[in-house]
């Protein structure tokens, strides 16, 4: 296969860390020991704790990241077809 798979670079990851580090609801969390995340996927990118993290709140401050960032855009598309494309009547 040609197709080139993404991975995160790694000056995002670490926003992502920070991102789900100012997400934890609750300290002393025995999954994540209090980070915000579990560990790393094939991508680069984070494994949220499903105990302890606010999603949605991380996924909207990692949406925000990744709108900022025109490289990023390119491989979180999903991100943006709301807003692009709206409703069907």
């Amino acid at each position: 296969m040609s197709e080139e798979t993404f991975r995160l670079p790694d000056e995002h990851l670490e926003t992502a860390k920070q991102i789900a580090t100012a997400h934890v609801r609750r300290r002393g969390c025995r999954v994540c020991y209090g980070r915000g995340w579990m560990g790393l996927a094939q991508d680069n990118t984070i494994v949220l704790c499903h105990k302890c993290v606010d999603e949605e709140a991380a996924l909207q401050a990692w949406k925000e990241h990744v709108a900022a960032v025109p490289e990023l855009r390119v491989h979180y598309p999903e991100f943006f077809t709301e807003a692009d494309g709206g409703g069907e009547a």
